[in-house]
């Protein structure tokens, strides 16, 4: 018997796709939905929507992350980032609905060493992290019952990270930014602790990241060992991106330590299940 209907925004992009993959399964309605279904960015439409299907639950997977679109277009990452969020929001109390909000590392300015914690001031410095940020504050104000959960560099089979590197690495040569550093994050690991959180009470912000912190030439050198191809790896100064991208985006999930609720594996252990399950490396 379905006990739920848990409605997923931004339903056709790469974190909102996998979480409907995943989600799938579950003994609830999922209703995915985008921009051809619901604009976001309308009030009265957000609203008429809410009304008629009345979910339990919102994860608010829409916005516009590209980070060099969101510098050349600030004022739609605004109205996708910041007012989308506000809409949805404000909408959630309508069927006192909760509402997941994904957020991002983003909203750091990334000048640091020491992964960030939820205690810590963002401080944005691009667009993107910028118009995330103003959703996050958005979200708060308006919404009665949310999760804010923050994550950095999430792969999964539609956003392609790994992908692009093993594909890469067949060709002998991979190459990645330079002085990048994150805590890479299955959507895997992702889903299962919305799953946890979304049933709880335990309203407030979270970081939600695999365990540890790596640079992208690490990530990239766990994949080609793992996956045993013989590739070399270079790094490269990725003049199109280092402007709007933190260079530091490692997560603590110190809230989910205090709680004695962090489930999340080590970005290692992770990455190997991600590559066992999807493509059957190390089986």
């Amino acid at each position: 018997m379905r006990i739920n209907t848990i409605w997923i925004t931004g339903a056709h992009g790469r974190l909102g796709s996998t979480l409907v993959r995943y989600l799938d399964p579950l003994e609830a309605e999922i209703i995915a939905t985008d921009k051809e279904e619901v604009d976001i960015t309308n009030q009265n439409e957000v609203n008429l929507f809410i009304d008629r299907n009345r979910p339990k639950i919102i994860i608010n997977c829409s916005g516009l992350s590209k980070r060099q679109e969101c510098e050349d277009n600030p004022d739609k990452a605004y109205l996708l980032n910041a007012l989308g969020a506000k809409h949805i929001a404000i909408s959630s109390n309508r069927v006192r609905a909760k509402l997941v909000h994904l957020s991002t590392a983003d909203v750091f300015d990334g000048e640091t060493i020491h992964p960030y914690k939820e205690i810590d001031t963002p401080k944005p410095k691009t667009v993107y992290g910028k118009s995330k940020y103003l959703g996050e504050e958005f979200v708060k104000t308006f919404a009665n019952s949310y999760f804010i959960v923050r994550v950095s560099r999430l792969y999964s089979r539609e956003n392609n990270l790994v992908e692009k590197i093993i594909e890469q690495a067949k060709s002998g040569l991979v190459k990645v930014p330079k002085s990048r550093y994150g805590s890479p994050t299955s959507t895997y690991e992702l889903t299962k602790f919305l799953l946890s959180i979304m049933g709880t009470n335990a309203y407030g912000i979270y970081h939600a990241s695999c365990g540890g912190t790596c640079s992208f030439k690490t990530f990239a050198q766990k994949i080609i060992d793992f996956t045993k191809i013989e590739a070399e790896i270079e790094e490269i100064r990725d003049s199109d991106r280092v402007e709007f991208e933190p260079a530091f985006r490692g997560m603590d999930n110190y809230f989910l330590d205090l709680l004695g609720k962090n489930t999340f594996k080590s970005w290692e252990d992770a990455l190997e299940d991600y590559l066992r399950k999807e493509y059957g490396y190390g089986a």
